[in-house]
């Protein structure tokens, strides 16, 4: 993909996240469900855990990023629309070690990036705020000296993470969104973000798009959009959904010794 054709990605990426009609990401882990989900679709997201998933790791930065890379570089030259990828939390604990990755990324095709700020040193807890904002600048840095204007999704995960009562949780991810839109970020992740009334609370704390990952629990579309919501992601969803299949379909081919129903045209 030439430097052109991807700051037009980039910039088309950014006006998706719209008030009143969010972003709906269905979220791909390789090539064959990333060309799926184009047919239909604005823009790719992949979901670092059905990526890892898919490849034969656990979640947490466990797939080796020439992997991810490889497969963003596979991925971006097989659709013709914008793809974001989930970097988890940049693949190191310090600024230039984010700033790197995003670059390699980057230069793979991706116009934007998630980077969370609940993994440090491979272990599921929360940095502080002034340690994420570094890594953010310095993949702001890094973007720019390549001539692309990368969506940085700042992920943040007290929720998630059980900081407290849904009240401080709500106070620490409005803190870290302040600070995080400081330091650089375009947007504003907070999965384990579940309440309705939460969510239009939260919309009105950040001045940065909001984005709800769907889980147990999550309004729909049309109230998140009413929220103030301006970008859906499914996460590893789309994956648990398509592998229940699978299985269910191989249990069904080994108990009636019958495949007629995948013959078909298209199939």
């Amino acid at each position: 993909m030439d430097a052109t054709t991807q700051q037009q990605y980039a910039e088309a990426f950014h006006t998706l996240h719209r008030t009143g009609d969010p972003l709906v990401l269905f979220n791909a882990w390789d090539v064959a469900t990333a060309k799926a989900i184009a047919k239909s679709s604005r823009a790719i997201a992949t979901s670092s855990g059905a990526v890892a998933a898919a490849l034969g790791y656990a979640d947490g930065e466990n797939a080796p990023l020439e992997m991810v890379e490889g497969l963003v570089s596979r991925m971006t030259a097989s659709v013709s629309i914008p793809v974001s990828i989930d970097l988890e939390a940049g693949y190191g604990d310090t600024p230039d070690a984010a700033a790197h990755s995003a670059a390699r990324i980057l230069k793979a095709g991706a116009i934007g990036i998630n980077i969370e700020d609940g993994l440090v040193g491979g272990k599921r807890q929360l940095a502080t705020p002034e340690q994420h904002a570094a890594k953010i600048r310095a993949v702001r840095d890094a973007a720019q000296q390549l001539g692309i204007d990368l969506f940085i999704n700042a992920r943040t995960d007290p929720f998630l993470l059980k900081f407290g009562s849904p009240e401080q949780c709500l106070t620490e991810a409005a803190r870290r969104a302040k600070v995080y839109a400081e330091a650089g970020a375009d947007g504003i992740f907070v999965p384990g973000l579940t309440d309705l009334a939460l969510i239009e609370r939260f919309v009105q704390l950040t001045p940065l798009p909001v984005n709800i990952m769907v889980t147990q629990g999550v309004p729909e579309i049309g109230e998140l959009a009413r929220a103030g919501v301006r970008r859906v992601s499914l996460g590893p969803w789309p994956m648990m959904a398509a592998m229940r299949v699978i299985g269910q379909a191989a249990a069904a081919v080994a108990a009636s010794k019958q495949y007629g129903p995948f013959l078909q045209p298209n199939g």
